[in-house]
């Protein structure tokens, strides 16, 4: 029911998820980050405490592919399971469970990673792969943004669309950006006029005064 992007800047170790759906508040269950440490999608039939325990196990140091692995063994569902995500280095992994609904499935590399399941086709993933290798000199935010759509005009969530979500962190352990759109008939356009007022001035300086700690 979804495609998501996990995204690493690897200058700063900075770290992004965008995600788009056919269902409610996608922002909701999908995305989990972690300053310095990494960031993880959890979708299909969705288990939140895969994020969780990702997260946990990248923080104290783990790979990727351990940190998710050890999360899935735990699972009572793992088939059911779509799992992916990058550590601190840049490296991803990902996990496609038999029972995600087709098409599914897993495409990355250094930086990067995309994921979805009852999309139109693999063409879905490869356009946000190639949004995102063309895209390198643009923030975070915006090839995120940009890359979200790129793989909704190459047919997206094949049920419809309805939410979305675009997260972003960076030093402080909570989001540098963090945008949900929960319930719109044309969430991409709605996420793109909530970044826009992200970017406006007065937001970026209410941001940047708040404390390191």
């Amino acid at each position: 029911m979804t495609y998501s992007i996990v995204l690493r800047d690897p200058e700063k170790n900075h770290f992004g998820i965008a995600v788009a759906t056919k269902h409610l508040a996608v922002g909701a269950r999908v995305p989990f980050l972690e300053a310095g440490f990494g960031a993880v999608a959890t979708q299909s039939t969705t288990n939140p405490y895969l994020g969780l325990k990702g997260l946990a196990s990248l923080r104290s140091g783990e790979p990727i592919e351990s940190a998710l692995r050890s999360a899935l063994a735990g699972d009572d569902d793992p088939e059911s399971r779509q799992l992916h995500g990058l550590d601190k280095s840049g490296n991803f992994w990902a996990w496609t469970g038999t029972n995600a609904q087709n098409w599914a499935g897993h495409i990355g590399a250094k930086n990067v990673s995309v994921a979805g399941n009852f999309l139109a086709g693999p063409a879905v993933l490869q356009a946000c792969m190639e949004s995102l290798q063309s895209s390198t000199d643009r923030s975070l935010e915006s090839r995120l943004l940009q890359a979200l759509f790129a793989g909704e005009e190459a047919g997206g969530d094949k049920r419809g669309r309805q939410s979305a979500a675009l997260l972003t962190i960076r030093e402080q352990p909570f989001p540098w950006c963090n945008l949900r759109v929960d319930d719109h008939p044309d969430p991409l356009m709605e996420l793109t006029r909530l970044l826009k007022e992200f970017k406006e001035p007065y937001y970026q300086e209410f941001i940047r005064e708040i404390p390191n700690k």
